[in-house]
């Protein structure tokens, strides 16, 4: 056990300067003024508003080696996302003219184009293997939902204006449909000071309440394919997000109507266009 004079000798005073004036303490209470300090510097620090918005899920853009040395001007997109939502709208019947309560299920998501160096080391150069790249140059974003509970159905983004309004006024933000947000690829960003953003809304009707588990396909945050031969010939892959939810209630409790993610998203390939011979 330390003697008090040693514990004392240990605890040596420590000088400090606080607005000009010297003061003597222990270790222990420059320590709970530094603590202090720390808070109260931490209280003036800000985020930026668009990182309060909750779109706190990051699909992380994924580049493979082979993509590197095929195409010279790959982007990969990061996406953000928020969590599934259903909400009830009243959408015109185009029929009968008339106004119907109707579930709609929708995704608010934004992207950013984060800046892709060439890794140290890696001289290899691209080799273009399709003349000219299947596709737009633009983004042009294509959202495909498919159940995977009970009957399989498939249901594919619509664009439903009454409904967009609506979810814009319940996420307190202009998102964009897939029509609407078509354009220009945005500029790289390389830091999170103040990246150009993209907001943008995908949503789906005619999904059956009561299902609990589905997955979604999103298309078009990648201009990457490649080629494969399919059985009508050659065709071509799309480089796609593949993003599962679930949900752990039904269609009659308004406590579940946002579905959670289920397990990581993942980048994949999945057949676009058919390449006739």
């Amino acid at each position: 056990m330390l003697e008090p004079a040693r514990f004392a000798g240990l605890a040596s005073t420590i000088r400090f300067c606080n607005a000009g004036c010297v003061h003597t303490e222990t270790p222990l209470k420059l320590i709970r003024h530094l603590l202090c300090a720390a808070v109260t510097t931490a209280a003036f620090v800000t985020a930026p508003a668009w990182a309060e918005e909750g779109f706190d899920y990051i699909i992380k853009p994924q580049i493979e080696g082979f993509e590197r040395t095929t195409q010279p001007n790959l982007y990969v997109l990061e996406v953000q996302s928020k969590p599934l939502r259903v909400i009830w709208v009243d959408v015109t019947d185009p029929k009968t003219g008339e106004k119907k309560p109707e579930q709609i299920w929708y995704l608010a998501y934004r992207v950013v184009n984060r800046s892709y160096r060439q890794p140290a080391g890696d001289n290899s150069k691209a080799v273009n293997q399709l003349d000219p790249e299947p596709g737009p140059s633009y983004f042009v974003p294509s959202f495909t939902l498919v159940t995977t509970d009970g009957e399989q159905t498939t249901h594919q983004d619509i664009v439903i204006p009454e409904a967009q309004v609506v979810i814009n006024q319940r996420e307190r933000r202009e998102l964009k449909n897939s029509v609407e947000i078509v354009g220009p690829i945005p500029p790289a960003s390389s830091g999170d000071a103040n990246p150009q953003m993209l907001y943008g809304v995908a949503t789906f009707r005619g999904v059956n309440p009561e299902t609990d588990r589905f997955t979604v396909y999103m298309s078009g945050f990648s201009n990457g394919y490649r080629k494969a031969q399919g059985p009508a010939g050659e065709i071509v892959e799309r480089k796609t997000i593949m993003q599962k939810f679930w949900r752990p209630g039904d269609q009659f409790d308004v406590n579940f109507r946002e579905f959670r993610f289920e397990g990581d998203s993942q980048w994949i390939y999945r057949p676009e266009v058919v390449v006739k011979k």
